[in-house]
């Protein structure tokens, strides 16, 4: 996973292509099943992250920071221990701060024009990060090369944060725990091959399908997946629907 800048474009709509984000979690046998109704109590649950510790918490998959107040009704919530949660936090800390830079959904402006300068303002050092880093640079905008402002990205903390994001989906809408000592995680940027082959997969026939727009086109994902006499094979392909990452 490389880091790279972040395009700065944020607004209301755009005839780009969206920038496809995939996350897939493996797994050749049903870990762990639970009852689908997501009640807010934890006891007794087990931690979605890490599959082992008690849980001690519900933690929204989707941070509810990444969304103005009047989004972030309903969000999904999952069973999560305290150190995962704390974990998931820091990253989350980072990216409803960089991420909104290279928003254009609906609310990008909202995010960027209000909800991310007071962050900026508590976090001297990632500002400062931010502003020494920052450079113009050309973009290709439906075949036509025009200026854009780049940030630096780091997205190493993306791709851990869709990794969680990825098991929170698994849990809220089939109902798994992934176990990570048998099994994986993969996240990361999709260029036009490993596009076409994610849109492969998710094609062909599936017994278990989900699909979920949050924050009003802010995250855009599907997954699928099949049983077998027990066992769980799944694809889940998490989509950043208006981040735009590019290698330098």
């Amino acid at each position: 996973m490389l880091s790279g800048p972040l395009r700065i474009g944020a607004g209301g709509s755009s005839d780009q292509t969206p920038r496809r984000y995939a996350s897939v979690a493996h797994t050749d046998r049903h870990v762990a099943m639970v009852c689908c109704s997501m009640s807010k109590r934890h006891v007794g649950k087990t931690c979605v992250y890490c599959g082992a510790a008690p849980a001690a918490t519900m933690d929204h998959v989707f941070a509810r920071e990444f969304f103005p107040v009047e989004r972030r009704a309903n969000l999904p919530k999952v069973p999560a221990c305290s150190s995962c949660n704390g974990m998931k936090s820091q990253l989350e800390h980072y990216l409803t701060t960089v991420l909104p830079f290279g928003g254009m959904h609906q609310d990008a402006l909202v995010a960027l024009d209000q909800m991310v300068p007071p962050r900026l303002e508590k976090n001297a050092k990632l500002k400062n990060a931010l502003s020494a880093g920052h450079r113009q640079e050309p973009f290709n905008q439906n075949g036509v090369i025009v200026p854009a402002m780049a940030i630096p990205f780091d997205s190493d903390r993306a791709a851990e944060l869709f990794k969680f994001i990825t098991q929170g989906l698994l849990y809220h809408h089939f109902g798994v725990v992934l176990d990570r000592q048998k099994h994986g995680v993969w996240a990361g940027f999709l260029n036009a091959q490993g596009e076409n082959l994610h849109q492969t997969l998710l094609a062909l026939n599936s017994q278990m399908r989900a699909r979920g727009d949050i924050g009003n086109g802010a995250f855009i994902y599907e997954g699928a997946g099949n049983r077998h006499s027990g066992n769980v094979d799944l694809d889940i392909y998490a989509i950043w629907w208006t981040a735009d990452q590019r290698r330098p």
